[in-house]
């Protein structure tokens, strides 16, 4: 970035904005940099940049709160009479299922679904709250536990 005297910026200032439009340009005063101008396009730059990160933090907080979500019915799991454990097990299997039926998830999905209901719940519950091998933040946006998600109990 090119630096110029604010005295320079303020007697030329035509040239100086016909400088800008090609790239960043400093502005100094009193051997301090003051201020900058930039060409419109590196604003739009910065908004697009800002607006994306924006967006990677919304998501981040929408995987916390799946992730909170899953651990809150892990808990609700463990802690529940066996009899409420199968019907909550029970009840994911069927929406594993109406996705097969439906062909609304991938085959990936139903698969590791199925693999992970199978397991005892205190294999079950680490699982789907941990990164599971790279799979943990897929999974737990495709859960078959969304329906019970709102549910307190049987």
């Amino acid at each position: 970035m090119d630096i110029i005297a604010a005295s320079r910026v303020k007697q030329n200032f035509g040239e100086i904005l016909a400088r800008a439009a090609l790239g960043p340009l400093g502005v100094e005063r009193h051997g301090k940099l003051v201020a900058g101008l930039v060409p419109p396009q590196w604003l739009a730059q910065r908004e697009a940049l800002d607006e994306r990160r924006a967006a990677r933090s919304a998501q981040q907080q929408v995987e916390i709160q799946r992730l909170l979500t899953h651990q809150g019915l892990g808990i609700a799991l463990l802690c529940a009479t066996a009899a409420q454990q199968r019907s909550r097990i029970e009840a994911a299997e069927r929406e594993v299922d109406r996705w097969e039926t439906g062909q609304l998830c991938s085959a990936d999905y139903i698969k590791r679904w199925r693999g992970w209901l199978a397991l005892p719940l205190k294999q079950l519950v680490p699982r789907m709250c941990s990164d599971a091998a790279g799979w943990g933040r897929a999974m737990r946006q495709n859960s078959p536990f969304g329906v019970l998600s709102n549910a307190g109990g049987d």
